[in-house]
C-alpha cells in the first residue's frame, strides 16, 4: 500500500465513529477499533498468527486487516503486526493510536477505566522448567529468554512481563522475560517501569535497561 493511499485511509478513519466500519475515499470499508472492546490487527511482514477468544482452538494466520476482540493472543515470533486501538484521551481529531510489534507472543487488553492504555501481556514461548531449580546457576542460564516483545508505538501502550510492566508514550523499546527476571530495553524515548517484586517505579531512558529481578 502506497503512503498516499494509506494517508487517505487514516484521514477518513479518524472522522468515523469508533467501532463502525467506515467507507474510505477509495470506495470500500476499512476496519475501525472500538474503545475497550476491539482492536485492529494488520500484518506488516512475515507470518503473524492469532487466537481469538471463543474462536477455533489453536492459532490461525492473519492475512489482512482484521477487527479482533480484546483477549486475542498474537504470535509475532515470525512476523510483525500493526495494532490500532481507539483512545478517547488522545488530542482532538486523533481518536486512534497505533504501534508495531514483533518478536514474541502477547495477549491484548484495554480497560475502559485506563484512559486508553493498551496492555500487551507477554506469553512465554519456552517453559520455565528450562530455568531449572531456584538455586544459583551460571549467567548464561539465568539470562535465558523465555519470552520477549519489541515495540515501536505512538500512544499509550504497556508491555507486561512476569516481574515488571513497561508503560510508554511514543517509544522504541523491548521487554524480555528471562529466568532471572524481566529486562526492559529502551532504544528511543522514555519508559516507566513498574517493578512487581521491589514495589517501585523506575524511569528508563534511551540507551539504558532495567532488570526487574525474579527475587
Amino acid at each position: 500500500m502506497g503512503q498516499g493511499r494509506r494517508a487517505i485511509i487514516w484521514a477518513v478513519g479518524a472522522g468515523c465513529l469508533a467501532g463502525a466500519a467506515c467507507a474510505d475515499a477509495l470506495g470500500y470499508a476499512q476496519p475501525v477499533p472500538s474503545f475497550a472492546r476491539t482492536v485492529v490487527l494488520t500484518p506488516v511482514s512475515g507470518r503473524v498468527l492469532i487466537h481469538v477468544p471463543s474462536g477455533p482452538a489453536g492459532f490461525t494466520p492473519l492475512s489482512g486487516p482484521r477487527v479482533v476482540a480484546l483477549g486475542t493472543v498474537v504470535d509475532t515470533t515470525g512476523g510483525r503486526v500493526t495494532l490500532t486501538s481507539a483512545n478517547p484521551s488522545t488530542p482532538a481529531g486523533r481518536r486512534f493510536q497505533t504501534g508495531q510489534f514483533f518478536g514474541g507472543i502477547f495477549r491484548v487488553e484495554q480497560a475502559g477505566a485506563a484512559a486508553g492504555l493498551v496492555n500487551l501481556v507477554l506469553r512465554d514461548h519456552l517453559k520455565r522448567s528450562v530455568c531449572g531449580a531456584p538455586v544459583a546457576h551460571g549467567a548464561a542460564l539465568s539470562r535465558r529468554i523465555l519470552g520477549l516483545l519489541r515495540g515501536i508505538a505512538q500512544g499509550r501502550f504497556r508491555t507486561t512481563g512476569r516481574f515488571s510492566a513497561a508503560t510508554v508514550r511514543g517509544t522504541n523499546w523491548g521487554v524480555r522475560d528471562r529466568c532471572d527476571g524481566t529486562l526492559t530495553l529502551v532504544r528511543t524515548g522514555v519508559v516507566v517501569v513498574t517493578d512487581f517484586v521491589r514495589h517501585k517505579t523506575v524511569i528508563v531512558r534511551a540507551g539504558h535497561t532495567y532488570l526487574a529481578g525474579a527475587s
